[in-house]
């Protein structure tokens, strides 16, 4: 079974960095599980990626330890436990916003008797050349659990959504997070700062690790500094337009010159 290093060095409280997946290729995702990335997070609510593309994808991961974790659409009990059983070692569940919604989340990632999976893993024992007994007593110490924090109501209910237990990550998406505090975008307003430090309390009282979308590399070395631990510094598709937009502007400027 993957032993989940990304558990372990959140329960040290040491951060765990890594980057989104969207792009629907082996390549992409064999290349960026082995440059020393903790974990790399498959975006199924706002790419085209599809429970067949994560059968596809997730094997490039093997023979490293970078954690394969999925972002299913929905808090969808059903999407999850198929997203579990081809493989995933960690869920990102959006839209969490109740005590009961994170209930909802737990039940769905547990066995019986804590939660309602049904049992069924697929490439996650390897079509049965793994043991299942062993797989349904031990993947729970191995699953990362992370819920959303992106709504006003989330923020006024975030106590109550960390007092469940086995949630492993508070996860704020900044533009989320502000669009939903009606002042999209902007990351200075006192609202958006209030409901950070909201956050990062209520994450230090409940002793779950806080998490964000670093917008940049500066960013995330300050998130790492206010005391974030679960903290994405790529993402892929935006990074590879970045990359060749300042290429081509850079070489059009030189050119310009000669």
């Amino acid at each position: 079974m993957f032993r989940n290093k990304v558990k372990q060095l959140l329960r040290d409280g040491r951060p765990a960095i890594g980057a989104w997946v969207t792009i629907n290729s082996v390549d992409v995702v064999e290349a960026l599980s082995r440059v020393g990335l903790d974990w790399l997070l498959f975006d199924m609510e706002h790419s085209s990626l599809e429970i067949n593309d994560l059968q596809r994808l997730l094997p490039a991961t093997n023979g490293t330890d970078t954690a394969p974790i999925v972002r299913v659409p929905w808090n969808d009990f059903v999407t999850i436990k198929r997203v579990l059983d081809v493989g995933a070692y960690g869920i990102m569940v959006p839209w969490v916003n109740t005590r009961e919604e994170a209930e909802a989340v737990i039940k769905a990632t547990t066995y019986p008797p804590r939660g309602i999976r049904g049992f069924g893993p697929r490439r996650a024992v390897y079509y049965g050349l793994e043991s299942n007994e062993e797989y349904f007593r031990g993947v729970w110490d191995e699953i990362l659990v992370i819920t959303q924090i992106e709504t006003e109501d989330a923020i006024s209910n975030v106590d109550e959504i960390l007092s469940v237990s086995g949630i492993d990550v508070a996860f704020v998406g900044p533009y989320d997070l502000s669009a939903n505090l009606g002042i999209f975008g902007n990351f200075e307003h006192p609202k958006f700062k209030s409901a950070i430090e909201k956050v990062l309390e209520a994450c230090k009282r409940r002793g779950v690790a806080p998490g964000i979308a670093a917008l940049s590399v500066n960013d995330a070395v300050d998130a790492i500094k206010k005391g974030f631990r679960f903290v994405s510094i790529g993402y892929d598709i935006f990074d590879l337009t970045r990359i060749y937009r300042y290429n081509v502007e850079k070489v059009r400027q030189m050119v310009r010159y000669l």
